[in-house]
């Protein structure tokens, strides 16, 4: 029974072999819609950092792969028909990763990420009766649309390329005019980062995605209809409502628009068998199921599901699904004696001598454990005057780099400077610095921070399109996991595993890739130089001013209350916290009214740092609904009278 069950393991670990490997190799040169790239080895190492963090889970790798290819032959077949080099196609996966009503920390939506205004300049319907950012051939269009638009200016994919994210105007200032019309690039480290995201996304997903790869259970068609009811295509369909439902969500009422056309996605389960045509045929025999309906009305010949694909650019199915190994893309880098973490000398970060903290325990605790001064450790940890230490922590016991090892970090929800120059061993100062900021600032989901060079002045702060977590089941994954086979065991050759020779652990490897724990709440324990208390939201206030407000952290606002950050605050809600004895004990202090003209280059943040006083007050003192500034403007400040 056990060379049996060992022999499935084995059998299933075998299959994994295409997807659960080491990141693909990094080139160093290829060619993008035409354009030769040479890529140098320090572009090399940076791509290859992102190879690494879209590869390790072989389980998400393979299921963001099966939603592509659900939608792929649907964008290859605009960008031919629009004249849009085949390549682009990688880029829709970078950006919505194929989930129609995705959308991101910046309110872009749907699967190429457009904000509402670029879209409807695009040509794309954006109202209450439909949205076409969720309509995979309309947004695609879309797409094109802006990418011929750009390389007219450009003459160079690359570089329309990059102006997806910069704009065009914001990669004119960016780029050499020397480049415009340039049929060879060489890619550097300095390279921007978005080329180098894009060049790691198609490497990963090329032998995986389009080009005649399919689900081989499923497959999305489209169907015209115009004016009808969503539930009477589904009954002429014969699908079920609610799946028709959550494939279309580009649609925001019963029913489809007079105005014109539009094109129902709906899918073909079962070895790609059609289940309805939209038009009869002209005579009594049976059409053909190699073809189908078009975006254009034509008809085109589809990859038959008996024909042999070849076996170097189609991944196996498995349902089996174990991540894969590795940490060479993910920060912070942990190495050394994990398992005496707690103790000094044992493991570093990032390179850096490092120790974890324990539960319950102090600075003063910390310093006596580790033989440094509490001074030192504030230093090295850029931990300010009354900040204090969490336990399970990392904290670094010798001074943090000046520069960073990779380029550039992307602001994910809930981090901090503080939190982003500990997790790759950056000096705060060095990290502001780098990012031409005067002080520390909330950070914006989805920023993207320098961290090796100086951001040059003529490139911009950029945002990254950082995708907000659903607490809905996204309906492509849905499909794909209602039509996956189920596990095959009977007829399995067993392979023995002679003993001592690598482990392998059954129970991990017959489970599915386990969903988001659900949030536990931190008990409320008040340490000597601490106690509890109740705060009320306000109007206006976010995690971040609650956190600055009572010198705390973030993380441990959510953990006390069992909150997720995504699900943001609301009035009147009430907060159990635990605050240094200092921010409670102080007794009111008088205000005095003074007038505060704005400067060139002031921002709210950094005047509220000035007066001692929150963004929320000096808003709700002088009226205003919006945290923009005019120069010269007047704004009056309710500042603490000095003792």
């Amino acid at each position: 029974m056990v060379k049996k069950i060992l022999g499935v393991v084995i059998f299933l670990l075998a299959s994994l072999s295409s997807l659960a490997q080491a990141p693909p190799s990094v080139p160093s040169s290829m060619t993008f819609a035409g354009v030769k790239l040479k890529i140098t080895e320090s572009a090399k190492r940076e791509i290859e950092k992102t190879l690494d963090l879209l590869t390790r889970s072989q389980y998400h790798f393979q299921l963001k792969a099966d939603r592509s290819n659900l939608y792929m032959h649907f964008v290859e077949k605009v960008l031919k028909e629009e004249g849009i080099p085949d390549d682009f196609k990688y880029l829709a996966i970078q950006e919505g990763e194929f989930i129609s009503d995705a959308v991101s920390a910046s309110n872009a939506v749907g699967f190429w990420q457009f904000k509402k205004a670029s879209a409807q300049e695009l040509g794309l319907r954006v109202d209450n009766a439909v949205d076409e950012r969720k309509h995979i051939i309309a947004s695609t269009i879309g797409a094109t649309k802006y990418f011929k638009r750009s390389n007219f200016v450009f003459d160079n994919w690359v570089l329309s390329l990059q102006s997806y994210l910069q704009g065009l105007g914001g990669t004119q200032r960016s780029v050499s005019e020397k480049l415009y019309g340039a049929k060879s690039m060489t890619i550097t480290a300095k390279s921007h980062w978005y080329i180098l995201k894009f060049i790691a996304h198609r490497i990963a997903f090329q032998d995986f995605v389009g080009n005649g790869i399919k689900h081989p259970e499923v497959t999305l068609s489209e169907y015209k209809a115009k004016g009808k009811s969503l539930r009477q295509v589904s009954q002429e369909l014969g699908v079920d409502y609610d799946e028709l439902k959550r494939l279309n969500k580009w649609l925001n009422q019963s029913r489809i628009p007079t105005e014109k056309e539009y094109y129902v996605i709906y899918p073909v389960k079962a070895g790609n068998r059609r289940i309805a045509r939209n038009d009869k045929p002209s005579d009594n025999k049976p059409t053909s199921t190699n073809s189908k309906k078009t975006t254009s009305g034509n008809t085109r010949k589809e990859t038959s599901s008996k024909e042999t694909k070849p076996k170097s650019t189609k991944p196996k199915r498995v349902v089996s699904r174990k991540p894969v190994e590795g940490n060479v893309g993910a920060y912070p880098l942990i190495t050394g004696n994990r398992r005496m973490e707690f103790e000094p000398g044992q493991i570093k970060l990032n390179g850096l001598p490092a120790i974890r903290a324990k539960e319950g325990e102090t600075l003063r605790d910390l310093a006596r454990r580790t033989g440094l001064s509490v001074l030192k450790i504030k230093v090295f940890n850029d931990i300010g005057v009354k900040g204090t230490i969490r336990g399970g922590k990392y904290y670094y016991l010798k001074s943090k780099r000046n520069k960073g090892r990779v380029h550039y970090h992307v602001v994910q929800p809930g981090e901090t400077l503080w939190s982003v120059s500990q997790k790759y061993g950056l000096k705060m100062k060095k990290l502001l610095a780098k990012n031409r900021m005067r002080e520390v600032e909330d950070l914006k989901v989805g920023r993207v921070l320098w961290l090796r060079f100086i951001r040059p002045t003529r490139i911009p702060v950029e945002y990254s399109n950082v995708l907000v977590p659903s607490s809905e089941i996204i309906a492509e994954n849905r499909l794909i996991k209602e039509v996956d086979p189920p596990r095959a065991t009977d007829g399995v050759k067993t392979v023995e595993i002679p003993k001592n020779e690598g482990s392998v652990d059954l129970e991990t490897s017959e489970l599915p890739e386990p969903e988001s724990k659900k949030v536990v709440k931190k008990p409320l324990e008040p340490g000597p130089d601490e106690t509890t208390l109740v705060h009320i939201v306000k109007p206006k206030e976010s995690f971040f001013g609650i956190s600055k407000r009572y010198g705390i952290e973030i993380d441990d606002i959510l953990a006390w209350n069992g909150l997720n950050l995504m699900d943001g605050l609301q009035i009147d809600q009430r907060l159990d916290l635990v605050v240094p004895k200092a921010y409670v004990t102080e007794a009111p202090k008088e205000r005095e009214t003074i007038e505060h003209e704005v400067k060139k280059g002031e921002t709210l943040w950094g005047i509220s740092q000035k007066y001692g006083v929150t963004v929320e007050e000096i808003l709700k003192w002088n009226n205003k609904a919006a945290d923009s500034l005019a120069l010269g403007e007047k704004l009056k400040i309710l500042k603490l009278k000095s003792p």
